[in-house]
């Protein structure tokens, strides 16, 4: 499925228009470019939440990543399980979570464009990272790593090997393109219209026979079978979890509602994409006849790039709602990465070095504005944060580990109570505790009767949160030596105080 083009040449450095990064052999500038992203992005998002903690997302991973599992009540296991390799190098900070983050998304971005290399020639290579930075995904919803986020560096990855594995039929990348869709299933079971993707561009290929009558489709079969065994047997022996949470979180029984969320599903997914496609229309300028040979190209291996990127945006708006899922736009960020790659790829679509150039300045100088103005956003989230939110979670944490240890003289291992809070106190607590929002023993099976009798528990709730205390006075009736502890905790940011959190701490002592 490759196409021939003209030989790459490198950045010429007395060329100021000449295209940016040069298709070197060791490609050099596109690592360059990637860590430039990296580098001012981890930036933005430090500088950003530097007055708030954690999304509950990443919290919850964190705690996750302390039990590697083959599988968890809310998802399958590669998000904890990446966490778990991340933090095994690095601190439990946030910049190190907001490094995962951007590190993810560029290893996104690294695999589209392996992608690009061989079908779109040298003058839109770096176009097609760029429009993908016009939209939110890589640096803004990337940077809450979490379940969706790992598809956005697996779902480029597995592509990527079953073109190969598609071209060239090779053991190698036959089983690469098998273990590669199986990460992605255990990101996300969402991944099964990515995978679905894979098998409509097979069969709709003009050497479709070709291909299903070599080992490779066997092959990749295989391999994914093998990557996702222990999560089969875990969802075999364990209840299947993450399909009740899914139905219990997104279906629904109401056919209005079904039509409603589906419809909104599509004008979002075409919202996150209206500005590089509007940049795409003035450097590229279509005509009628470019746009057809865009949206259905006459040659196979483009046609092939168009189903890869249509069946995963449009085939779950006629799955789900026969099912009774209702659909987010949010979905689709895994599913764009092809969209500058199948608009560049056709002959006809002309683009100058000029024009090149003229785009990346308007990143950098947009970019430029974005991380300029972080400050004021970290303000205005601080602001918004500062009564009972996320700029309590690290204050309240400690104070909890505090207490815990003044009273118990022993390092807090197990808390429940608030859901925030709770997943708060895993990250941010000195002992990094294991954590079981909402009294929800079962979500967390390292969390059992036996540990907890041992070593005791906290429960953490805000003082106006009746329901978390009457439930923790439930849940430790009968226990000895239980201790109640007020706190009225204030915060503040660059001498600006907020409102002080009330909190009240449930101290469960180990059983004698």
């Amino acid at each position: 499925m490759t196409a021939d083009h003209s030989p790459s040449r490198g950045l010429s450095l007395r060329d100021g228009s000449s295209y940016w990064p040069g298709l070197e052999r060791n490609n050099r500038d596109t690592w360059i470019f990637l860590l430039l992203f990296i580098a001012v992005w981890t930036c933005f998002q430090i500088i950003v939440y530097s007055a708030i903690g954690l999304n509950d997302d990443l919290t919850e991973v964190f705690d996750w990543s302390r039990h590697p599992s083959a599988g968890y009540y809310k998802h399958p296991p590669l998000a904890g399980l990446i966490a778990a390799a991340w933090f095994a190098v690095f601190p439990a900070a946030d910049w190190s979570f907001h490094l995962l983050a951007m590190v993810n998304a560029a290893i996104a971005l690294f695999a589209v464009d392996l992608i690009a290399r061989n079908r779109v020639d040298e003058n839109k290579r770096l176009l097609v990272l760029l429009l993908l930075l016009l939209t939110p995904f890589y640096q803004f919803h990337g940077q809450r790593f979490s379940t969706n986020q790992t598809l956005l560096s697996t779902w480029p990855i597995a592509t990527y090997c079953f073109l190969r594995a598609f071209e060239t039929r090779r053991f190698g990348w036959s089983l690469a393109a098998g273990a590669a869709a199986a990460l992605a299933m255990l990101g996300k079971y969402y991944s099964i219209y990515l995978i679905a993707g894979f098998v409509a561009a097979a069969l709709w290929h003009p050497r479709r026979l070709d291909y299903l009558r070599s080992p490779s489709p066997w092959l990749s079969i295989f391999a994914g079978l093998a990557v996702l065994s222990p999560h089969l047997y875990w969802l075999a022996t364990t209840g299947a979890g993450p399909f009740r949470y899914a139905v219990a979180v997104h279906g629904s029984t109401s056919a209005a509602e079904l039509a409603k969320t589906t419809f909104a599903y599509a004008v979002g997914a075409l919202c996150y994409v209206l500005l590089p496609i509007a940049v795409y229309g003035l450097a590229v300028r279509p005509d009628r006849r470019l746009v057809a040979a865009t949206l259905w190209p006459s040659d196979p291996d483009r046609r092939t790039l168009v189903v890869l990127i249509a069946v995963p945006l449009l085939l779950p708006m006629l799955t789900a709602p026969l099912i009774g899922v209702n659909l987010t736009s949010l979905w689709t960020m895994s599913a764009w990465f092809l969209l500058p790659i199948v608009l560049l790829a056709p002959p006809q679509a002309v683009l100058s070095r000029a024009t090149t150039m003229r785009v990346a300045i308007g990143v950098a100088v947009l970019t430029a504005a974005i991380l300029a103005a972080s400050p004021v956003v970290a303000w205005r989230n601080y602001f918004r944060e500062s009564k009972d939110g996320r700029a309590y979670y690290g204050v309240v944490s400690k104070e909890l580990t505090k207490v815990w240890r003044t009273r118990m003289h022993r390092p807090l291992t197990i808390v429940t109570g608030n859901y925030s809070l709770a997943l708060a106190a895993g990250f941010y607590s000195p002992d990094h505790p294991d954590s079981t929002p909402n009294f929800a023993w079962e979500t967390t099976p390292w969390v059992n009767a036996g540990r907890r009798a041992r070593e005791g528990w906290a429960v953490v709730c805000l003082a106006k949160d009746r329901a978390c205390i009457d439930e923790a006075e439930r849940s430790t009736s009968g226990w000895p030596g239980v201790e109640r502890v007020e706190s009225d905790l204030p915060v503040s940011f660059f001498g600006m105080d907020g409102a002080s959190a009330k909190v009240v701490f449930l101290l469960v002592p180990p059983r004698p």
